[in-house]
């Protein structure tokens, strides 16, 4: 039987039930999940989210935190986090379009990273295409961060969609990344060229892979996450977990 547990990142449901969050977290229980990762908390205070969560029988995975957030309020994301159970507290996107942008991140990584690890938690990065590329470096700016910062200060949340667009393989790159890869984002794509995504299963990423990579490196997480749908989102969330789990079953 697999350790392995599926988060849903909730900005995949960020249109659905605005204003009644604990009844969008009850239908993702109802789909089968064993967790969520926030993307905000819809300004519910954190001891009601963490009762929220354990009606449900819901594990808070993580949250994805804009980096204005951590540099503005970072004590207070550090609470909220340590109250509903986070893991990770992962940013989610950095515009890096010049060296001085990379630098900017790893000094604001250097600055954070040591109070988020003295409560508990792992600080992550969550990449989209632009860190796979490099315009003003010899290598690709993912590469740069991994090896400017330690793994006390710094791990990685691999998204497979925007790995796949870059022309890159998963699970080379989870190699690549060994013990500082925490967590992937499983998020299948129609084809690589473009930016059509689709349930998971019904795209060409290599998911049984993945997953089996992710097993054998004792990651503790795999996230679903789908930012657009052409189904009802409820229905999507269902379908890409269902076929997840009839993976990790085989």
């Amino acid at each position: 039987m697999t350790h392995l547990k599926v988060a849903l990142q909730l900005f995949t449901l960020r249109d659905y039930d605005k204003g009644d969050f604990a009844e969008k977290l009850k239908k993702v229980r109802e789909a089968g999940y064993d967790g969520v990762e926030f993307a905000g908390y819809d300004d519910i205070p954190a001891e009601e989210m963490k009762a929220i969560l354990d009606r449900l029988q819901l594990t808070s995975m993580g949250s994805h935190i804009r980096i204005e957030e951590l540099l503005n309020n970072l004590d207070e994301v550090i609470a909220y986090n340590q109250t509903i159970g986070s893991s990770y507290i992962v940013i989610p996107y950095y515009e890096m379009t010049s060296e001085e942008h990379v630098q900017t991140l790893i000094g604001i990584v250097k600055e954070i990273a040591p109070k988020i690890k003295a409560a508990g938690m792992d600080l992550l990065y969550h990449n989209h295409y632009h860190e796979f590329i490099n315009d003003f470096g010899d290598k690709p700016i993912l590469e740069t961060l991994k090896e400017a910062t330690t793994e006390d200060e710094l791990n990685f949340e691999i998204d497979m969609f925007w790995t796949t667009h870059a022309g890159r393989k998963p699970v080379e790159v989870m190699e690549q990344f060994g013990s500082r890869c925490k967590t992937v984002h499983l998020k299948d794509m129609v084809s690589r060229e473009g930016k059509e995504m689709t349930e998971l299963g019904t795209g060409i990423l290599d998911l049984s892979g993945i997953l089996a990579k992710a097993q054998a490196s004792n990651y503790k997480w795999v996230v679903v996450e789908q930012d657009r749908m052409t189904i009802d989102g409820y229905v999507s969330i269902k379908q890409s977990l269902d076929h997840v789990r009839t993976l990790l079953l085989n």
